[in-house]
């Protein structure tokens, strides 16, 4: 359920982005310990203007050790061959250097002098990943260190480097968030009934309108393509810039050769929600080939217009939380667990469960005779099995309420419920591409809300990719990567609060609660002081995360205005062996 979108400002999208990326910086650079008692906040008060120049420029009172940290950072600017960049190199360094590929991120950047003359140096800039831009602009996180050797000469100018220059490109983090912005781009699902983002990291101030479509026109990232559809932006092209003008965006696309309403509609909400969430909002006029792209939108669009294919609508009206409580489904219902309807009411034996978002459906992992069984079925009414076996994990929805996905002695599977059969069928997920990532045995998975993305526990390490489907409907896990290669401690489970952010249970007692976003940037650590480890089970809502420790369920707001300060007990039906269940989780 969504509010009305012609009130909705990208103001609340960017605080929270703010927040999330000020925290990150924080834990990346180590300047500001971040307290355990109390959660990253919001930066109210942060002035979004940046400095005219994003990065610095050669001087000659600069000494070595400030002309290498100062030409990482120019390194950002990757704009005109990173021109920026070779200010600080002699003519043969920069015919020599490849600039081409990636662009390596990092942290706690060092700088240790090796040899020193009047005009010469040889020196060494250290540091530690923290994550690599691919040249797409996807972000993704990295570990391990890092060491650049660079040899200096001094001429009339000041210093300048002379010795190759690694391929690709090197900046810090600090310099990282100064210099690019993060954008979602939105992309149709294989059903074009609902958008996919694809988080993707630009260079400069603001976003440039027409760089943001034609990066939808490009599509999506590498991993996503078993996972969307591009319909009708599939070889279409601009004609010439977006022009902003007051209150109206005009678009004018070319090639446009799908001729289907439904397919052009999605493709005008591709535009108008990545132009929407980057800030750029007004009228759209989309044209295809000087034509209007849908006949009866001549006038232009609103996001009204498209908001039944809104990626991220706000919630006005939450479901109620759900526990397992002595082994049966219950609701809470006025701070106390009333059984739900139907069986898993009255059942004794619930070790797990999963509710779909629109509370239409239902799935239950029981212990019988020894084994795993995994029912299915109607929210309140009779259930099904789909599969057994010697051990299955907790189960999730994905955006359809008759499908869902749940690990089966570690083997991924996915099940399907026909409702007017009362029947249910499941198969398994090819995973061979986690093994590449991480090799183990893979203990938790938790689809996405918008049921395109996976999260996995693998050998107590965090993994996400995606969930593609070939042509003949069979699905895969592909486009996998580390979550957090250089967190402490054992993930133990993993949650969805939105299609974008996750939360993860681990072992320890000093951090045991992380968040993390598919954005790339680093997990931050969760306000801890007051839970009683270990931690067990973890859920989400989009405003509240919950997790199982020795007291029982504990909840804390993560609002955007006044997040929680520390954790709660979630009711007194909530002590000891209870697990919070949250439809859409």
């Amino acid at each position: 359920m969504s509010g009305n979108p012609m009130n909705r400002s990208p103001l609340k999208r960017v605080t929270t982005l703010l927040a999330l990326l000020m925290c990150a910086a924080l834990v990346l650079t180590g300047c500001v310990d971040i307290p355990q008692s109390s959660p990253p906040q919001p930066i109210q008060s942060f002035d979004r203007k940046r400095p005219t120049n994003i990065v610095p420029t050669p001087r000659k009172s600069d000494d070595p050790e400030t002309t290498a940290r100062n030409f990482l950072k120019a390194m950002a600017d990757p704009t005109a061959g990173h021109r920026s960049a070779r200010k600080f190199l002699t003519p043969g360094a920069s015919q020599r250097w490849d600039d081409q590929g990636s662009m390596r991120v990092l942290q706690d950047v060092g700088v240790v002098i090796d040899e020193r003359t009047a005009t010469a140096v040889r020196l060494r800039v250290t540091g530690t990943r923290m994550a690599v831009l691919g040249p797409n602009g996807t972000l993704r996180p990295d570990s391990g260190s890092e060491t650049i050797p660079l040899s200096m000469v001094r001429d009339k100018g000041g210093w300048k480097v002379n010795g190759d220059v690694p391929s690709g490109s090197i900046t810090d983090a600090s310099q990282f968030l100064i210099a690019y912005r993060q954008v979602d781009l939105f992309f149709p699902d294989r059903t074009m009934t609902r958008l996919v983002g694809d988080p993707h990291w630009l260079y400069g101030t603001e976003p440039n309108p027409t760089t943001l479509v034609n990066r939808i026109l490009a599509g999506p990232s590498a991993e996503l393509t078993g996972a969307i559809s591009q319909g009708a932006a599939r070889g279409a092209s601009l004609l010439g810039a977006v022009i902003v003008a007051r209150d109206t965006v005009t678009i004018p696309l070319g090639n446009v050769t799908a001729t289907d309403q439904k397919d052009r509609t999605a493709l005008a909400a591709q535009l108008i929600w990545t132009l929407d969430y980057a800030g750029i909002t007004g009228t759209y006029r989309i044209t295809a080939d000087g034509a209007p792209l849908v006949a009866d939108r001549a006038d232009g669009w609103r996001t009204a217009d498209v908001s039944s294919l809104e990626p991220d609508p706000e919630t006005t009206n939450a479901h109620p939380v759900h526990l397992i409580h002595n082994g049966s489904l219950t609701r809470l219902t006025g701070n106390r667990a009333v059984p739900v309807e139907g069986e898993l009411g009255a059942a004794k034996d619930i070790v797990a469960a999963a509710i779909s978002a629109d509370t239409t459906k239902s799935a239950a992992i029981v212990k019988r005779a020894g084994r795993d069984v995994l029912l299915v079925g109607p929210y309140g009414g009779r259930q099904v099995e789909a599969v057994t076996g010697t051990a299955i994990s907790s189960p999730s929805f994905g955006a359809d309420s008759n499908t869902g996905y749940v690990l089966v002695d570690g083997r991924p599977t996915r099940w399907d419920f026909d409702p007017e059969t009362m029947t249910a069928r499941s198969g398994p997920i090819d995973a061979a591409a986690i093994a590449s990532v991480q090799p183990g045995p893979i203990t938790q998975m938790r689809v996405s809300p918008d049921g395109v993305r996976v999260a996995l526990v693998v050998d107590g390490r965090t993994v996400v990719g995606v969930i593609s489907v070939n042509d003949v409907g069979a699905p895969s896990l592909s486009g996998a990567y580390q979550l957090a290669p250089d967190a402490q401690g054992v993930a133990v489970d993993i949650t969805w609060s939105t299609p974008k952010i996750l939360y993860a249970a681990r072992t320890g007692t000093e951090v045991p609660v992380w968040r993390a976003t598919i954005a790339g940037t680093p997990p931050i650590p969760m306000v801890s002081g007051n839970l009683k480890p270990p931690v067990q089970d973890i859920a989400a809502s989009d405003s509240t995360v919950y997790v199982s420790d020795t007291r029982g369920v504990q909840q804390l707001g993560t609002g955007e205005v006044r997040p929680d300060q520390y954790w709660t007990i979630l009711g007194p039906d909530a002590g000891p062996g209870s697990i919070a269940v949250i439809p859409g989780s």
